[in-house]
């Protein structure tokens, strides 16, 4: 059986165009702030104080069906251990196993889980870059990604089934983004069948998603089975996609991304309710899944008016049918 039939154009994704609502992201990083005082600059502290009982409340009350949840994103700092990571660089993994237990969580609650990973580390620090040899090789990036496989296989046979997908961030062409440090590298990089073998070694079922970038509505390979679609709110997937690609649309509802900025309390929901409900019911008819992305303090609880008006759009759709 050949690579592209076992894991693309498998309908690995079709439990999210069967989901009764929507899915929620959180960034939750090692520079997330808190609702007051400073923010905790120790990385396992920060880790060790968050509140998995009070994140499950809030996601549950949202009704969501999936998370999305960060391992990390260019900080250097993972909230999931990593053996090869730790042995090439190590002190980047947090004591707790935050993102394995969320999703032992989750799964509980008869849920998904995504995780979140970029796919460069053109912006970390230098050790990160140094570690995964980044700027070797500068056109093809051949020797990080040989490297880096090796990570993304040891976080996909750690998870197995408890990842029911992954959503790889940073599938852009470098020439394109301003804050990138090197220039020369696009997504001719990627090796589909490493990757794919890399990334299903643990669930050969789970679905994989690869994002060139926001508004781009594209997708680097035709076998992923659903579209990144990272979006503003009111854009639609396009009408055709390849066979087996779940149409998906992702947007941030209240800060954008992430709160990261300072201490204090995450702006409103940049939206109404009949915005957001109306948004949703036209991508569901077009046979779309959303994603929304809501804030996160530091201690991990999510924003209350974001979740509040999640709650509500989900009863409001449980009503409609």
């Amino acid at each position: 059986m050949r690579l592209k039939e076992k894991i693309g154009m498998s309908g690995n994704a079709r439990w999210m165009n069967e989901a009764k609502h929507f899915g929620v992201m959180v960034h939750y990083l090692s520079h997330t702030q808190p609702r007051s005082g400073e923010h905790e600059q120790d990385f396992n502290t920060m880790i060790d104080r968050f509140d998995m009982e009070k994140f499950m409340e809030q996601f549950n009350h949202t009704g969501a069906d999936w998370l999305i949840f960060t391992l990390g994103q260019n900080t250097g700092y993972y909230c999931s251990y990593n053996r090869y990571l730790e042995s090439i660089a190590p002190g980047c993994c947090s004591r707790r196993d935050l993102a394995l237990e969320l999703a032992v969580r989750v799964k509980e609650s008869g849920n998904k889980f995504i995780a979140y990973l970029p796919t460069e580390v053109d912006a970390n620090v230098e050790k990160m870059r140094e570690a995964f040899g980044w700027d070797l090789h500068p056109a093809d990036k051949s020797e990080f990604m040989k490297m880096y496989m090796l990570f993304v296989k040891e976080y996909s046979d750690k998870f197995g089934r408890l990842a029911d997908g992954w959503w790889f961030d940073g599938c852009y062409n470098a020439s394109e983004k301003s804050f990138l440090r090197t220039r020369e590298w696009d997504n001719t990089r990627f090796e589909r069948d490493l990757w794919f073998a890399a990334v299903s070694s643990g669930n050969p079922e789970a679905a994989i998603s690869m994002c060139p970038g926001a508004n781009s509505l594209n997708y680097v390979f035709d076998t992923e089975d659903f579209l990144a679609g990272e979006v503003d709110l009111g854009t639609y997937p396009p009408n055709e996609l390849p066979a087996g690609m779940q149409p998906h649309v992702l947007f941030w509802l209240d800060c954008c991304w992430g709160h990261w900025d300072a201490p204090g309390e995450i702006v409103p929901p940049k939206v109404s309710e009949d915005e957001l409900y109306e948004y949703i019911v036209a991508c569901k008819k077009r046979g779309a899944a959303v994603t929304i992305n809501i804030g996160i303090y530091e201690d991990g609880s999510m924003a209350e008016k974001s979740v509040e008006m999640l709650h509500r759009v989900s009863k409001r759709l449980d009503e409609r049918k």
